[in-house]
């Protein structure tokens, strides 16, 4: 697989509850499916974001974002209140791509309830 945002090869890291792949180059991980429902099961796996936050934030303003397994545009959720919080979301077929640094971050006390509200529920 391809990523979307620095055209890097990924490579499968987890597939317990959903698919998740990180790429080579960037860092960033992408989620095959994402979703308020299967969040609870995938927060134990906070382990996988092993990239630099600083590489993250190199990519972080990057708009058209196409999705690796669909090819549609990806969607980019945004929040600036009470904490900040952006990532791609694939509205075709959930998947989700993170930024290095992101997934770590937003499982945080600070970032989880803010985080889930911007996911699909199912």
């Amino acid at each position: 697989m391809e990523c979307p945002k620095c055209l890097g090869d990924m490579n499968l890291v987890d597939d317990e509850v959903t698919a998740v792949s990180r790429c080579n180059h960037c860092q960033g991980l992408y989620f095959d499916l994402l979703t308020r429902q299967n969040l609870d099961e995938v927060a134990a796996r906070i382990h996988l974001d092993t990239g630099d936050e600083s590489v993250g934030k190199e990519f972080d303003e990057m708009v058209f974002v196409e999705c690796p397994k669909c090819n549609q545009i990806m969607d980019q959720r945004s929040v600036d209140d009470p904490v900040q919080i952006r990532f791609e979301l694939c509205v075709s077929c959930h998947a989700t791509f993170l930024d290095a640094g992101e997934y770590r971050q937003y499982m945080s006390d600070e970032y989880l309830d803010a985080f889930r509200a911007l996911l699909p529920p199912v």
